[in-house]
């Protein structure tokens, strides 16, 4: 997942919370144009990325990529 969609993820999680942007950025520590401008330039540090999303209830996590394991666990490794 790419960090724009890391955003955008946590955006929806706020507005699920009717957590507007501008609370979301002021939560975190951060301009509200500065949450704007990484939807689009996500050049963001991981400690805000991990503030905005500890503001919505979410943690930033590292998990194993095994894109076979992922096929085979999904049920699409061998489509019918």
């Amino acid at each position: 997942m790419s960090h724009a969609n890391l955003i955008i993820e946590i955006i929806a999680a706020a507005k699920r919370l009717n957590i507007s942007q501008n609370e979301l950025a002021n939560r975190a520590g951060i301009r509200p144009e500065t949450l704007s401008r990484a939807k689009s330039n996500p050049n963001i540090r991981l400690g805000t990325m991990q503030e905005l999303a500890r503001v919505v209830g979410l943690r930033l996590q590292l998990v194993p990529d095994h894109p076979v394991a992922d096929q085979v666990r999904e049920g699409t490794l061998f489509p019918s």
